[in-house]
C-alpha cells in the first residue's frame, strides 16, 4: 500500500476518509468526477505535455508504479536528463511522480520541475503547491536522490493569445526551492504520521474531523463516517466558521431548530436560521416595488454560456478567461408581450465576435437590462471590450443599464426554502414550482460548458448527436431567462 502525494492531500483534509479508501474500499465513498472535473484534469494533462516540449529530448518513464521506479533507476543511474514522469517508491510507502527532472551536472543533484495548469502558484487548503513539490522532493530525498533546486512551471496570467503560442511566453516558471526548505520538516513529519495511520487497525469512524467543516469541505465519505447528521443541518449555515461549528457541536446541537437564540451569528445566518425556525418567509414589499419600478421597459433578460481553456484558443484571450460561446435573451415589452432570442456559436474562433454582433441585431437602444447575479455578464463585456474595442463603448453601455435580479433576494426576499442561498436554481423552484431544470439534459453552467466542447473538438462525434447536445444547450440557456422572467412577475404581483 503506497502514499501517493494526492493520498497525502486527502489524508490532510480527512484521514479517516483515506484510512476508508486504503483499508475499506467497500464503505469509501468515491469522489463524484463529472465531465467538468474530467476536463479540468485533462487540462492539466495538456499544460504538462505543453510543458515538456520546453525541454529537449526528454524519455517518459511508463508502466506500472513498480516498473517505472525501476526504470527510473535506471535512468537516474545513467544520468539521463530530462525525465518526464520519474517515479520513486520510498521503503516507507512514499510514492512520487515527478513531473520533469533534470540532472545537474555542475552540483551532481537533481531539480525537480512541478508543471501545475493554474496561472498562479497556489497555496490554499484545498489546493496548495508548494506542499505538493515539497512532497515529492521528500520521497526523492528518503529513496537517497539529492535534490539541489525544485521550480513550478504555471501559466502566465498576463499571456494573450496572439497567432501561434509561444511557450515561453505562455509559461512561467518560479524557484521555489526555498519555500520548500521551510516546509519540508512539517510534511516529512505529517508524512510519516500518514503512513503510521493507515496502519492502525482500530480506528474509530463514528465521525470524521470534517464534521468541524462547512458542507463544501466535507469528504466524499462523510455521509459514511457521520451518519447521524441532517440532510439540512449546522453545516449548511451560509460562511460559518469552524469556530462556531465546534462550539455547536461540542453541545450536541446538529439541527438548524436547535440553535439557540443567543448563539453568535451574523446578520444573514441569523436570518436563515430564524427562516428554517418559523417557515415564514421575509418580503419588503415597498422596497421591492419601488426596486422594479425603477427597471425601464423594454426589459431585456438575458444570460451566457461561457467557455474556458487553460491553454487560450480565441485570439486575444489568456489562460482560463472565459469565451462566450451562447446567449439567451427574452424581451419583455410594455405591453407584456414577450419575445425570445438565442444564438449558439458553431466554432470558438469567431465566437465571441459573432455574439457581440448578435448583442448589437438584437437589443434595443433603450431599456434595461436584466440578469442572474450580473457581474458575471458584466465582466464579460469589458473582457470582451478590451479584446475587440470597436465594440466597447455598446458593451460597457449593456453594462451600465444592467440590473442584478439576484440582488433582490438577497436584500428584501428571504425564503425558508432557499435554505440561505440566493442561486437561481433555490429561488426558481420556491417561488415557480411548475418551472424545473430536473428534466433538461443539461442542469448546470458547468456541463453546458463540456457539453458544448464535445461539439467543437471531439472529431468522433456523430453529427446527430452533435444536433442534439445543441437543442439541449439551447433549451438549458433559454430557460435561465425564462426563468428570471417567471420570478421577476411573481416579484411584481406580490
Amino acid at each position: 500500500m503506497y502514499l501517493s502525494k494526492t493520498d497525502f492531500l486527502q489524508y490532510l483534509q480527512c484521514p479517516k476518509c483515506l484510512w476508508l479508501k486504503k483499508n475499506n474500499p467497500d464503505l469509501y465513498v468515491r469522489p463524484n468526477i463529472s465531465e467538468f472535473d474530467q476536463k479540468l484534469i485533462d487540462e492539466g494533462y495538456e499544460v504538462e505535455l505543453a510543458a515538456r516540449e520546453m525541454f529537449d529530448r526528454g524519455v517518459l518513464v511508463g508502466g506500472s508504479n513498480e516498473e517505472a521506479a525501476l526504470k527510473t533507476q535506471e535512468l537516474i543511474e545513467e544520468r539521463v536528463s530530462p525525465v518526464f514522469q520519474a517515479t520513486f517508491i520510498s521503503k516507507s510507502g512514499l510514492l512520487a511522480k515527478i513531473d520533469v527532472l533534470i540532472y545537474n551536472e555542475f552540483s551532481g543533484a537533481w531539480t525537480i520541475y512541478e508543471v501545475k495548469s493554474s496561472t498562479s502558484i497556489k497555496t490554499g487548503r484545498d489546493d496548495n503547491h508548494i506542499l505538493d513539490i515539497t512532497f515529492q522532493k521528500l520521497v526523492m530525498s528518503q529513496v537517497g536522490i539529492p535534490v539541489d533546486q525544485a521550480y513550478i512551471i504555471h501559466l502566465n496570467k498576463d499571456f494573450k493569445k496572439i497567432g501561434e503560442i509561444e511557450l515561453f511566453e505562455l509559461l512561467t516558471t518560479t524557484d521555489v526551492t526555498e519555500s520548500i526548505s521551510q516546509e519540508y520538516s512539517k510534511i516529512e513529519s505529517e508524512a510519516a504520521m500518514a503512513l503510521e495511520f493507515l496502519k492502525d487497525q482500530d480506528v474509530d469512524l463514528s465521525s470524521c474531523s470534517c464534521l468541524y467543516s462547512s458542507r463544501r469541505n466535507h469528504c466524499s465519505s462523510f455521509s459514511v463516517l457521520n451518519p447521524n447528521i441532517p440532510d439540512y443541518s449546522i453545516h449548511d449555515i451560509a460562511r460559518i466558521s469552524s469556530k462556531n461549528l465546534r462550539l455547536l457541536i461540542d453541545d450536541l446541537i446538529m439541527n438548524i431548530l436547535d440553535i439557540p437564540e443567543d448563539f453568535k451569528l451574523t446578520q444573514n445566518q441569523k436570518t436563515q436560521v430564524e427562516l428554517e425556525k418559523s417557515q415564514k418567509s421575509e418580503i419588503n414589499i415597498e422596497n421591492i416595488k419601488q426596486t422594479l419600478e425603477q427597471l425601464e421597459y423594454p426589459l431585456v433578460f438575458l444570460d451566457y454560456e461561457t467557455y474556458v481553456s487553460a491553454i487560450p484558443k480565441v485570439e486575444g484571450f489568456s489562460p482560463h478567461q472565459h469565451v462566450p460561446f451562447q446567449v439567451s435573451i427574452h424581451i419583455l415589452q410594455p405591453e407584456r408581450k414577450l419575445k425570445h432570442h438565442e444564438y449558439l456559436a458553431d466554432n470558438i474562433e469567431n465566437a465571441p465576435l459573432e455574439l457581440v454582433e448578435f448583442l448589437h441585431e438584437t437589443i434595443p437602444p433603450k431599456g434595461t437590462l436584466i440578469s442572474w447575479h450580473a457581474s458575471f455578464e458584466n465582466t464579460r463585456n469589458k473582457q470582451i471590450a478590451e479584446i475587440y474595442p470597436e465594440h466597447s463603448q455598446f458593451l460597457l453601455e449593456l453594462n451600465d443599464r444592467t440590473f442584478d435580479l439576484e440582488s433582490i433576494f438577497k436584500d428584501d426576499y428571504r425564503h425558508p426554502g432557499f435554505k440561505g442561498k440566493t442561486s437561481i436554481k433555490k429561488v426558481l423552484p420556491v417561488l415557480c414550482p411548475e418551472f424545473s431544470y430536473k428534466n433538461l439534459d443539461i442542469q448546470s453552467g458547468t456541463e453546458a460548458m463540456e457539453s458544448w466542447r464535445k461539439t467543437i473538438f471531439d472529431e468522433d462525434l456523430e453529427e446527430s448527436e452533435r444536433a442534439q447536445i445543441q437543442k439541449a444547450l439551447l433549451e438549458y440557456c433559454e430557460l435561465d431567462t425564462l426563468a428570471m422572467v417567471k420570478i421577476f412577475k411573481h416579484l411584481r404581483e406580490i
